[in-house]
């Protein structure tokens, strides 16, 4: 159940009032933010995803009354959102996934002794979209392979088959990364 505060927030928000859409800005933000930074193949189109599902999330709570956890309906929205984000930009690309070129970055500093998160966060987002797509659901929003398999559309073999290459395709990034080695995937 929601706490007084969020329903004050909540109810603030519902009536627009700017200080209670900024408070629910710097408290969910951030985590909006990483979600979509984590659906999305580059900046630019995750602070476009950002916009659209914070001016979701604002013009949308009248639409939900029975709100148990403000942070949980706000995760389940913004990942709702970069799935449809993902299924529109799917239907808008016309080479196949396979076909992509990725660019390997150039290494000008020392390697460092251990991977930052926001390299992590590159590296994810270097990875073909559909499998992009999975690894997130599995491995970061942890949805099980039945959920996945209605989510994406695709079989269960597909869906194994999608989790596996992105894990192996981002653990042989990181390895080079981390190696000093630059390469293709």
């Amino acid at each position: 159940m929601v706490t007084k505060e969020e329903q004050k927030l909540i109810d603030g928000c519902i009536r627009g009032n700017s200080a209670c859409q900024k408070q629910l800005y710097l408290e969910y933000g951030p985590m909006v933010k990483g979600i979509c930074r984590r659906y999305a193949p580059n900046a630019d189109e995750a602070e476009d995803l950002f916009h659209d599902t914070f001016v979701f999330i604002l013009t949308h709570f009248k639409d939900y009354t029975n709100i148990t956890s403000l942070g949980g309906w706000i995760y389940q929205i913004t990942v709702n959102k970069a799935l449809d984000y993902c299924r529109k930009r799917s239907r808008q690309k016309t080479q196949a996934v396979e076909d992509e070129d990725y660019p390997s970055p150039s290494l000008s500093s020392p390697v460092p002794e251990i991977l930052s998160m926001e390299q992590l966060v590159t590296f994810i987002n270097e990875l073909p979209d559909r499998q992009r797509l999975a690894f997130n659901l599995f491995y970061i929003d942890g949805y099980s392979q039945k959920e996945m398999e209605d989510i994406l559309e695709e079989s269960g073999t597909n869906v194994r088959t999608l989790v596996f290459r992105a894990k192996n395709r981002l653990r042989e990034r990181i390895r080079g990364y981390l190696n000093h080695e630059e390469f293709e995937l």
